[in-house]
């Protein structure tokens, strides 16, 4: 069983999975909602209002532009001192920020403009353990509309 310790919890509530963000903070799933609790306040966002749960692995698409962009940076430091400099500075930045926001799930809510961003250091736990509780939820919910729908 997972640790409750410093969670939120009611205590009935089942606790599915709990693991760490690469900040430190900590994430856990329970059959209801996911809570990522950090030092000062617990967020909690409830599964009957996320509307999608994406995973970004890495960006090889950002990464190799960005190398290119050093590269070109090289290159150039013959004509330009300062133009190369720079396009090789921005390259490696461009190449840590993508490293940085590998692994990255992103959790769409209804009541929010911006999805929410966390994460996790271990990514396929976290995922494995939230699609199937979303799931569930959405199940219950549909089950219950049919349900009104046939009363009605």
């Amino acid at each position: 069983m997972a640790d409750r310790r410093g969670l939120e919890l009611d205590p009935e509530e089942r606790l599915r999975y709990r693991g760490r963000l690469r900040s430190g903070r900590a994430v856990a799933v329970t059959d209801e909602r996911l809570l990522i609790a950090g030092e000062e306040r617990t967020e909690s966002i409830p599964y009957t209002n996320v509307s999608e749960v994406t995973n970004e692995r890495f960006d090889w698409f950002l990464a190799i532009m960005s190398l290119a962009l050093c590269g070109v940076g090289v290159l150039s430091l013959d004509e330009n001192v300062l133009l190369g400099v720079g396009m090789v500075v921005f390259g490696a930045w461009s190449l840590l920020r993508t490293y940085r926001k590998r692994d990255r799930v992103r959790i769409h809510t209804h009541s929010r403009p911006k999805p929410i961003e966390v994460f996790p250091a271990d990514v396929d736990a976290l995922y494995a353990a939230l699609e199937p509780a979303v799931a569930a939820v959405r199940e219950r919910a549909d089950g219950r509309g049919r349900e009104d729908a046939r009363e009605g």
